[in-house]
C-alpha cells in the first residue's frame, strides 16, 4: 500500500482542473494540487483526507492560521505543514513576489 502525499498552490489564476500533476514512486503518490482561493483550499483539504490522504504541504501564501483551519476542517485526518522562508531571505522573497 502506498501512501498518499498532496502539495497544495494557490493563485487565483490557475485552473485547478487542468493545473495538477501526480508522480508515484513504489511507496508514495505525490500529487501536486492548485487552488484559486483560502475556501477552495479548505475544501480541498477535506477530500483529500476523504482520500485517504495522509499528509499534506501548502506553499507560503498560506500561512499558519490557513494550515491550521484546513487541518480542522479534514477532521484532523492529515497533517498540514506550511512552508516558510527563512527571516534572513523575506525581504528577497517580497522583492520577488512583489515585483
Amino acid at each position: 500500500m502506498s501512501k498518499k502525499f498532496a502539495m497544495i498552490i494557490m493563485d487565483p489564476e490557475f485552473d485547478p482542473q487542468r493545473q495538477q500533476a501526480r508522480l508515484d514512486t513504489p511507496h508514495t503518490e505525490t500529487h501536486i494540487r492548485t487552488v484559486r482561493s483560502p475556501e477552495e483550499a479548505v475544501e480541498l483539504a477535506v477530500q483529500l483526507a476523504d482520500q485517504g490522504f495522509g499528509s499534506l504541504e501548502v506553499c507560503g501564501a498560506f500561512g499558519e492560521e490557513l494550515a491550521r483551519r484546513m487541518y480542522e476542517a479534514a477532521g484532523r485526518r492529515l497533517t498540514v505543514g506550511y512552508v516558510v522562508c527563512p527571516p534572513d531571505q523575506l525581504e528577497a522573497n517580497e522583492r520577488f513576489w512583489n515585483s
